[in-house]
């Protein structure tokens, strides 16, 4: 009856002997999932693909406020693209939020640019005309 018993990992007793199926599980072996798991038709159905040139043209508008105001010209045209083929796509793409929203943050943008620009290009001209 000893033999019967497993011994320790590695010590070479029978349940470690390569080539013999592992025992079944205590209790019977393990229930088929239900019918139900997996089969298609519950829950929602996937939506449209988002256009990721509208992601892309989002996230250069955002980046473009901390890193380079030349960001705001690639977003726009960025923007500007995608709304034309989520346009032509017919309801097959969506993101044309994301592509609104990188206009309008893009455009904020270069006219900030613009008045910062004009600020600092007024003192410039005047100080030019105080010379002559």
């Amino acid at each position: 009856m000893a033999e019967d018993l497993p011994g320790p990992p590695g010590s070479g007793s029978r349940d470690d002997r390569p080539g013999k199926p592992p025992p079944p599980p205590r209790g019977g072996p393990t229930p088929p999932p239900p019918p139900w798991a997996g089969q298609p038709g519950y829950g929602y159905p996937p939506g449209p693909p988002t256009e990721g040139l509208a992601t892309a043209a989002l996230v250069v508008a955002i980046l473009g406020w901390f890193v380079c105001p030349v960001g705001a010209i690639v977003a726009l045209i960025m923007a500007n693209n995608a709304k034309q083929r989520i346009e032509a796509s017919g309801g097959r793409l969506t993101g044309l939020k994301q592509a609104q929203a990188a206009r309008t943050i893009a455009t904020i943008e270069l006219v900030l640019i613009a008045i910062a620009l004009l600020l600092l290009a007024i003192p410039m001209l005047l100080g030019i005309n105080d010379l002559e």
